[in-house]
């Protein structure tokens, strides 16, 4: 009995020890089956172009934070690896919410541009910059600089050619000053017949201006902007029709889908038999200009005295058509509003001469180009276009000649136009804090990009890009001393002027763009 007793007892604690192993075991186990915990998850804010974002292959993409339960792979590190060195920007991305677990660790919610791909990555163990499996990306970049003496230019930068290549450089002097057409109409989506809000697919559903540029076909335009897109590395410009009827078909479009229209420089060749030559009169002075352009027919056995009526050139148009629809005014001018030209042109004949009005386009004594410092008295750092929310700040010719003298001006004191704002030398800051897009920030809304102060008192300014991932945006002010005290303080026609701007930070949501005067431009800043 004693035995037996001892021999269960011995099999009871032998038990109970196999359970204690086991259940050491399984709580071992089970600990190496728990997940992670979402703490925070809310959508990012801000400007929406700087969450463009690129997989780098390091984290493949879950349906959940990839360490919470139930988080299922939607794309391995191979797939999102193809991504990163993609040559079409339908593979570009957007971030859109950001979530961090209890872990520390944080993860971002994309989605791919063509919208075939859409999850949660792993970002890094910060919420304030992209890490781990994605990194900020620029769908877009400035195009290689191109001097009208590059031999790769494309042929658009000739007198005697009118089509444009597949040139990725920028454009030359001549190409941006030149007018063009889409040179194929249609319905294409192919970026070379119809015009977009943005280059397609550098933004994150922004799609096309127009549908069908059909109706556009004889509409002109002028370059006001360009742009590469990063991954095929295309060159798109930002066009704008010389006609505001026309003004619904703006936007960008690759530059190989436009053609140059026909040139209005001198022709060397005048026939008096089957042409009419255009010259320009300047309506401040009177005079008749050096330049002039030439109207020929396509038509044969015409000869000098004979109506010129209906008949047309090459490009398809009659005489006042052309005028009124191709020619271009020379350099420097712009047509008057009525286009008043003499004689009529219902009563011209092979081999007379018209005249056109034109007026000169309004210049700025000075020119501006912008700097930025964190500090008064700081370091100076050049500002580009692209450094402001909605681009330089436009002005009217009027505004122009108000805040920089009159272009018949030879000399100038400059503190008798950069003064602080409020005194009576203040007449550039006066029309600058008056431009479309000007914002005002509240006493305290500002501080400096230390972060050690703020405002004490309410400031105009502008908008800036946006930094920590959209939360905050940095905003530029006047800065009338050192605006003084980084320029000689008399100043000659045709100098520019080195304007200040301290730049400071805000957590302001930043408005949408305003509409600007279709007068105003940024000729006054020296680019």
């Amino acid at each position: 009995m004693k035995n037996n007793l001892k021999k269960s007892l011995f099999v009871g604690i032998a038990a109970l020890g196999f359970v204690a192993v086991a259940g050491t075991a399984n709580a071992t186990q089970a600990s190496a089956k728990t997940y992670a915990k979402v703490t925070s998850n809310k959508a990012l804010s801000g400007d929406a172009t700087t969450r463009n974002v690129n997989f780098t292959g390091d984290a493949a993409l879950y349906t959940k934070a990839g360490t919470v339960k139930g988080a299922k792979v939607v794309a391995g590190k191979t797939t999102l690896g193809t991504f990163a060195d993609s040559k079409s920007s339908q593979h570009n991305v957007r971030a859109y919410r950001v979530a961090t677990t209890n872990r520390g660790s944080v993860y971002y919610k994309v989605v791919s541009f063509d919208g075939q791909y859409r999850g949660w990555v792993y970002g890094g163990k910060s919420a304030t910059a992209f890490g781990g499996g994605v990194e900020s990306y620029s769908t877009t970049t400035d195009p290689a600089a191109t001097t009208d003496t590059t031999s790769s230019a494309s042929s658009a930068s000739s007198a005697t050619s009118t089509s444009t290549s597949n040139q990725t450089n920028g454009l030359t002097a001549d190409q941006k000053a030149a007018t063009y057409k889409i040179a194929s109409v249609g319905t294409s989506n192919d970026g070379t017949q119809v015009t977009y809000t943005y280059p397609a697919w550098t933004q994150y559903k922004k799609g096309r201006v127009i549908t069908d540029s059909t109706p556009y076909k004889d509409a002109t335009f002028k370059v006001t902007d360009q742009t590469t897109r990063t991954r095929e590395g295309d060159l798109w410009v930002k066009i704008e029709a010389t006609d505001s009827k026309n003004s619904k078909a703006n936007g960008w479009i690759k530059y190989s889908g436009l053609t140059k229209t026909t040139d209005t420089t001198p022709s060397t060749d005048f026939d008096a038999n089957k042409s009419v030559k255009i010259n320009f009169r300047d309506t401040t002075t009177g005079k008749t200009l050096d330049k002039s352009a030439t109207w020929t027919t396509a038509s044969t056995n015409t000869k000098q005295g004979d109506s010129v009526a209906s008949l047309v050139n090459n490009g398809g148009y009659n005489l006042a058509d052309y005028i009124n629809n191709q020619l271009t005014a020379p350099t420097g001018y712009s047509f008057a509003s009525n286009k008043n030209i003499t004689p009529d042109v219902t009563t011209a004949k092979f081999g007379d001469t018209l005249t056109v009005d034109v007026t000169p386009a309004a210049k700025a004594a000075l020119k501006v180009a912008f700097y930025s410092e964190d500090a008064p008295s700081g370091t100076l750092t050049a500002l580009k276009s692209s450094d402001f929310a909605f681009g330089y700040p436009a002005l009217t010719p009027d505004a122009q000649t108000n805040a920089l003298g009159k272009t018949t001006d030879t000399s100038f004191n400059l503190n008798d136009f950069f003064g602080d704002a409020g005194t009576k030398n203040a007449k550039f800051v006066t029309e600058f804090d008056k431009a479309v897009n000007a914002a005002t920030a509240k006493a305290g809304k500002l501080s400096n990009v230390s972060g050690t102060q703020t405002t004490g008192t309410d400031k105009v300014g502008f908008f800036g890009q946006s930094l920590n991932n959209g939360t905050q945006r940095y905003f530029y002010v006047f800065n009338s001393a050192d605006t003084l005290a980084n320029n000689a303080a008399s100043q000659s026609k045709g100098a520019t002027v080195k304007v200040v701007l301290q730049r400071y930070v805000t957590n302001l949501p930043q408005p949408n763009e305003a509409t600007k005067d279709a007068k105003s431009n940024t000729d006054y800043i020296a680019q």
